[in-house]
């Protein structure tokens, strides 16, 4: 089994609500002979945030009572497709101008682009092919039902799921590839794979569970189904499927979370890790995770106690887990976990490396919505209020105050914002910061230093260069182990890198937040890194596995090793 030990602990700012219970003769008698309840809003400091204006708007369907779901536009190039009132409407992303509409009773939500088509779904069933440039289209493909739940493109093909089933298009022909019972359609959109589509959906028996089947995209046919309950796949990486496993907890449970991997050839699980020990303050049953999220190797667990244990899990079982806590919100994201502020006002990220806060500026309201692309952070608040952000620095770029307590996705075209908010649809303009890549940020990304190196009082010259991330340096771990004569070298099957010097030995893995020497988990100040295929480690972690003395002299910006005895 797999064991968590909290490593590190993040400091939380706690906020607390004020209740006044007012008796005879007490305040509460001047303003009424019921309780009363005071959450205290006030603040003492002006929203400087810029306001930004549209650089267009349009009406969207609104949502309804019954049915709250918002259908993000499909952005293609200078242009957006979205269905307003069964009709697919197109416009320029530029200016919001429509340029063509086709059709009538058309599914909500059910547009797509394929190739050089936009591909819409009719409530009868139908499937049309529309010219993005005329908006000239034509019904293509018959469903055996009267409705389409989704379409979804892959390549030259299209699938479309009713409650007849799924079918398999050929885009070229118009023409079926296959079709399948109403069972293959699921309750969601499939995850395309290389050879499988894997679809989700749930089964009513003793209980309910969650599963998964594998479909064919060639021919159609089930290649298997996923036994147990899992609600969530977390990662694809090859013939490894990472699944939730959300099986009922019960009163024996001893851990917090549950990951199966799965094969993508047989749908057998091969291997199941357990994380988190349970805590004795809580009851067993009552302990399955709020979050289960998975950023490469490293596996997030949110409990029920707002703690967020990382995992890598290529580490030793008993390795330790990084560790922060806070009313957890998203993440991770250029290197951060998200949490919500006091009294959930606004929102605060903490840095895994070290746990430094990062607060965001201009949110004062609970947030409804928050997504991140690229250098950008974009929060709709209960409030109304849209604010733009840079979610390295924190720092806002604009605010738009619109009547909305709920949005669809946030969306960046380019360089332009598209927020849906409550049957309304805008377009802001983004500043250049939040449409860089996150590794062009200012800050926060890995930036190559100008270091020099002395090895045993010779100096040396670094084969790639170092490198920095919030003032720490980097060293390109194989260049430095042969300059000193050690032997390196990896295995693929664990993507491990071994080093052997002297009698010393150990092992790193890239984003592993422990190296393994002597059999025991060694903690490193920060995950190594691959940058342009080069493995990278802080030079502070160097001769703690060595046995050597390592160290870094800011002034003259020079990396010095010793490997004999002063």
């Amino acid at each position: 089994m797999r064991k968590f030990k909290p490593m590190l602990f993040g400091v939380l700012a706690a906020g607390l609500a004020a209740a006044s219970l007012g008796a005879a003769g007490t305040a509460s008698a001047q303003y009424g002979s019921g309780p009363s309840y005071s959450l205290d809003t006030s603040y003492s400091f002006e929203n400087k945030v810029p306001a930004a204006k549209p650089l267009w708007s349009a009406d969207l369907d609104p949502p309804s009572a019954a049915n709250r779901v918002t259908y993000p536009p499909v952005v293609n190039g200078n242009s957006l497709y979205l269905i307003k009132n069964g009709t697919l409407v197109a416009r320029s992303v530029a200016s919001g101008k429509a340029l063509w509409s086709f059709g009538t009773k058309l599914q909500p939500g059910s547009a797509v682009v394929a190739g050089s088509f936009v591909y819409v779904g009719g409530a009868d069933g139908s499937v049309y092919k529309v010219n993005p440039s005329t908006g000239a289209g034509a019904r293509i493909y018959q469903t055996q039902a009267k409705n389409i739940y989704w379409l979804k493109a892959d390549g030259s093909t299209l699938y479309a799921a009713s409650s007849g089933g799924l079918a398999s298009i050929n885009l070229t022909t118009g023409k079926a590839n296959w079709t399948a019972g109403g069972d293959a359609a699921g309750h969601g959109e499939p995850i395309v794979l290389a050879n499988m589509l894997l679809i989700s959906t749930w089964e009513s028996g003793a209980i309910t569970v969650n599963t998964y089947y594998a479909v064919d995209k060639a021919t159609g046919k089930t290649l298997w189904r996923l036994s147990g309950s899992h609600n969530k796949l977390l990662q694809a990486d090859g013939d490894k499927l990472y699944f939730n496993n959300d099986w009922p907890r019960n009163d024996t449970s001893e851990y917090v979370a549950y990951v199966d991997i799965v094969s993508a050839k047989t749908g057998q699980v091969t291997k199941s890790l357990s994380f988190v020990k349970v805590s004795t303050a809580l009851d067993p049953l009552y302990q399955s995770p709020k979050e289960v999220t998975m950023d490469g190797n490293d596996i997030y667990i949110v409990t029920q106690e707002n703690g967020v244990f990382s995992y890598n899990v290529n580490d030793a079982p008993d390795a330790p887990a990084r560790y922060v806590s806070g009313d957890y919100v998203a993440g991770p994201y250029n290197g951060k976990i998200f949490f919500r502020s006091a009294n959930n006002l606004g929102l605060y990220a903490r840095k895994l490396f070290d746990q430094s806060a990062v607060y965001y500026e201009g949110l004062d309201n609970p947030a409804s919505r928050v997504d991140f692309i690229g250098s950008g952070m974009y929060v709709g608040q209960t409030d109304g209020a849209v604010v733009a952000l840079n979610v390295t620095t924190g720092k806002a770029a604009f605010r738009f105050q619109t009547g909305a307590r709920s949005y669809g996705p946030f969306q960046a075209a380019g360089s332009t914002l598209l927020v849906q908010a409550e049957g309304k649809l805008y377009a802001f303009r983004l500043p250049a910061e939040l449409t860089k890549p996150l590794d062009q940020g200012p800050s926060g990304a890995f930036m190559k230093a100008e270091a020099s190196l002395i090895i045993d009082g010779k100096p040396k010259q670094f084969q790639p260069g170092m490198m920095t991330l919030n003032n720490r340096m980097f060293v390109p771990m194989r260049f430095l182990m042969q300059e000193i004569g050690a032997k390196v070298s990896y295995d693929a099957a664990s993507r491990q890198t071994t080093i052997a010097y002297g009698k010393a030995s150990f092992a790193l893995a890239e984003n592993s937040a422990s190296a393994v020497k002597d059999g025991q988990p060694i903690p490193l100040s920060y995950a190594p890194t691959v940058i342009g295929g080069s493995l990278y480690v802080p030079v502070g972690d160097i001769g703690k596995l060595l046995g050597i003395k390592v160290t870094w002299e800011p002034g003259p910006r020079t990396v010095v090793v010793t490997t004999t005895a002063s």
